[in-house]
């Protein structure tokens, strides 16, 4: 209790069920009305049993990272502050980190230091696209990373899994596929909600499942108070007003209902109708405030509506317009709160939000069905809400709690979505595009594809492309696939994508705009309005904000490579990296699926990551990007103090696939007696992230050259760590060849071997990964 007092203030007092959860653990499931602090009890009780608890043992098997998943952007910024004022209040330094896409500096911070105590929250978008190796917004090079420690030593919480969609399966296969493949640190998930289907199994995880509920010393306190809370349910009548009539019907109906001095929430089934009932609002000349919170703004306006919609209403009151983003977990309270017709599960949160701390009188719940017309439903099913039409008829006149909406619909039908199998999942470990640039969608498994977004943002180009730096994340906007097209097609307004394999800005085509992708628009050609969020008919010049200062990570490029503040020898940086790899695994704890051969190939994997450096190309290219700073000797360098980006010539070469060439060469005897050397060889080759299971040249490459690499070429002598010297030889690429002996084909082996799997070798590569950043820091030098 007084470590609660602590975090939340001296006025909070857990509820009984959140001390259970801090003595007895996070269950698989949390079965718990909305407005019964599920926060607090995701947060808290792990904070507590993995830093205070007094059982050593207790903070021992506490797993380290604490990953809350929500289903709207909106509640992942309120739940945000609110985690932050509690960390600190506490005063342990527990970092905070948002899964957003974008350019950001946290992703770094998290990556390097993965042995820290940390907690995450995003939404379920970012986080099962990262934890399914296809992140969201995020560079391809840093797909592998981000897989590799999200599915290592984390507590996932998954919030008001009714509103998950395929979300709610492909967590749970994921949770199974970790327990049936082996992880190097165990992983679990705890999936909360007042309306948590009765079975949670998918053919990949059947086990039984630890259920906490509420029980009879919860309903009794102080939180009886809101679990009895009632709203009356009536319908709005609107007549039969048509799609186009709808708005201004729907809004003349809300400011006769809307009270003075209350808040009033209007929730919508789709943006379209929210913009369209805000206008009509501003129109209908109402003394309340009015305010729009949808999913389609830049994180700032959205902050900004977000703050609005939640102030003290005035005399007049507020009337906020909204869509799904305020259903869940958004810590607000109505008297009045006006629905259309959507899921069962997706009214009873709604509800939530109406008379939530129980001290309205008289709140009111008032439905509405959307108007006719083609896709009227969108972005529901006709039958979903049809059902909910009859219950909510039945239910007309009556007085009603959370509890009593949750028992009127039992009969609801779960719908069916796609599931993630395990060939999928191995399919997925290999983040190389197909032959046409494509890659695996794997939003099916993540959300409903009617619903499907890309991020956008708004620039006034530069002259040159080559200098127009990444997306932050503070510039980006969720908005439609289908409206972006649109935009494109007919020429509304002109769009970039950044092509990491050619490392370069391009004219963005239709085709380019899917889930994933981020697509830079014209600022002066419009797009979005702060006060509506994105909009496509807007020609008004959008505000573009300042970008960060980095250039994207392509394919080709070597960010780590440059920058430094002195010139760093070749064999110093190899020794610094084992030496942090082996720090990293000391640090990381218990690692419970990894074995000692494993363990040393990450340190030996981080000795040699960059021998491939002992290359005429790549030295050629170092000195020609620091000519003003020129090398105190002759020597091999891994790190050059140059301010300009690396260019290789020829431009496709990487120095990994020599490395991983070299340690191939059994003449070498670097990896004599070694017992896991096909493991060295993929941590040394996969260490950037660019290069890991398929390896094939360039379209404008010669046969004899793959990568930049040709066939026959010499490397030069490369003194190592412990004082020998690697004397030149020939490089064959023979291994990147099709075949048994491959580099391809064993690295497939791995990915398949009981002992490793996905999992644990996506772990050891980011280990390798975090070990050379870590190394790399020491220089001064970009941590990327």
């Amino acid at each position: 209790m007084e470590f609660v007092r602590a975090a939340a203030g001296p006025e909070t007092v857990p509820y009984p069920y959140q001390r259970r959860l801090a003595e007895e653990g996070l269950p698989d499931v949390l079965r718990v009305p909305t407005g019964s602090g599920k926060t607090l009890a995701a947060v808290l009780p792990w904070l507590f049993r993995r830093t205070r608890h007094p059982d050593p043992a207790v903070r021992a098997e506490t797993l380290r990272w604490l990953v809350v998943v929500l289903p709207q952007r909106t509640l992942v910024e309120q739940t945000v502050t609110v985690v932050r004022g509690w960390m600190a209040n506490l005063g342990d330094g527990i970092p905070v980190h948002v899964l957003m896409g974008g350019e950001d500096p946290e992703d770094a911070d998290w990556k390097r230091d993965p042995q820290r105590e940390r907690i995450f929250i995003g939404t379920q978008d970012m986080v099962l696209s990262r934890v399914l190796m296809r992140g969201f917004a995020e560079s391809r090079a840093g797909w592998p990373m981000s897989f590799g420690l999200l599915n290592a030593g984390v507590q996932f919480v998954f919030d008001e899994v009714q509103l998950m969609g395929p979300g709610l399966t492909t967590s749970l296969q994921l949770q199974g596929l970790r327990e049936l493949l082996g992880v190097a640190q165990p992983c679990r998930s705890m999936w909360m909600s007042a309306t948590v289907p009765s079975e949670l199994s998918t053919v990949d995880f059947r086990r039984v499942l630890r259920v906490v509920g509420l029980d009879d010393e919860d309903r009794a306190g102080a939180l009886g108070v809101r679990l009895d809370a009632g709203r009356t349910v009536r319908r709005l009548d609107l007549g039969e007003p048509d799609a186009k009539r709808y708005p201004r019907v729907l809004a003349e109906r809300v400011v006769a209902q809307h009270r003075p001095g209350t808040r009033t929430l209007v929730v919508l089934n789709t943006v379209d109708r929210a913009v369209q009932v805000f206008d009509a609002l501003a129109r209908a000349g109402t003394e309340a405030g009015v305010v729009l919170v949808h999913s389609r703004f830049r994180p700032d306006d959205r902050a900004e509506h977000i703050e609005r919609a939640l102030q003290q209403p005035g005399p007049a009151g507020l009337i906020v317009v909204s869509t799904q983003v305020l259903e869940a977990g958004v810590d607000v309270t109505s008297e009045t709160l006006v629905t259309e017709t959507a899921p069962w599960s997706s009214i009873v949160q709604r509800a939530g939000r109406c008379n939530r701390d129980g001290q309205a009188r008289g709140a009111r719940l008032l439905w509405t069905v959307p108007p006719p017309g083609r896709g009227a439903s969108l972005p529901y099913d006709d039958d979903e809400l049809q059902h909910t039409e009859q219950v909510l008829r039945r239910l007309e006149g009556r007085t009603v709690t959370s509890t009593d909406l949750v028992e009127a619909a039992r009969d609801a039908t779960l719908p069916v979505h796609p599931v993630l199998r395990r060939r999928d999942l191995l399919d997925l470990f290999d983040t190389a595009p197909d032959l046409s640039g494509n890659d695996i969608d794997v939003s099916p498994f993540i959300r409903d594809t009617r619903d499907s977004t890309v991020s956008v943002a708004w620039r006034t180009w530069p002259d040159d492309l080559a200098d127009m730096p990444a997306v932050g994340r503070r510039e980006l906007c969720p908005a439609p696939i289908a409206g972006v097209q649109d935009m494109l097609r007919h020429k509304v307004t002109r769009g970039l994508v950044y092509d990491h394999l050619r490392g370069e800005w391009r004219w963005a085509r239709p085709e380019d705009v899917r889930p994933g992708a981020i697509v830079v628009l014209d600022a002066d050609r419009g797009g979005y309005r702060p006060e509506y969020g994105f909009d496509p008919n807007s020609r008004a010049a959008v505000d573009p904000l300042i970008p960060p200062e980095t250039l994207p990570d392509a394919v080709e490029s070597d960010p780590q490579t440059v920058g430094c503040r002195r010139w760093v020898p070749l064999a110093e940086h190899l020794a610094d990296t084992e030496r942090e790899a082996r720090n990293l695994v000391e640090r990381l704890g218990e690692l419970p699926g990894l074995t000692d051969p494993h363990r040393e190939a990450i340190a030996l994997a981080a000795r040699y990551h960059d021998i491939g450096k002992a290359h005429p190309v790549f030295a050629r290219s170092l000195e020609k990007i620091a000519a003003d700073y020129p090398t105190p000797e002759d020597g091999i360098w891994a790190k050059s103090p140059g301010q300009r980006p690396l260019r290789h010539e020829p431009r496709h070469f990487r120095h990994e696939l020599v490395s991983a060439l070299l340690l191939r060469d059994e003449t070498t005897g670097l990896l004599e007696a070694v017992e896991e050397p096909d493991l060295v060889v993929y941590l040394a080759l996969a260490h950037h992230g660019k290069v890991r299971l398929t390896v094939r040249g360039r379209p404008d490459e010669p046969a004899d050259q793959i990568l930049g690499v040709t066939d026959g070429e010499s490397t030069v002598d490369c003194p190592l760590p412990n004082g020998t010297v690697l004397r030149a030889r020939p490089l064959s690429l023979a291994p990147t060849r099709m075949g048994r002996d491959s580099l391809t084909a064993q690295a497939l082996a791995l990915r398949d071997r009981e002992d490793l799997g996905p999992f644990r070798l996506a772990f050891c590569e980011a280990v390798v990964r975090a070990a050379d950043w870590r190394a790399s820091a020491g220089y001064d030098g970009s941590a990327r």
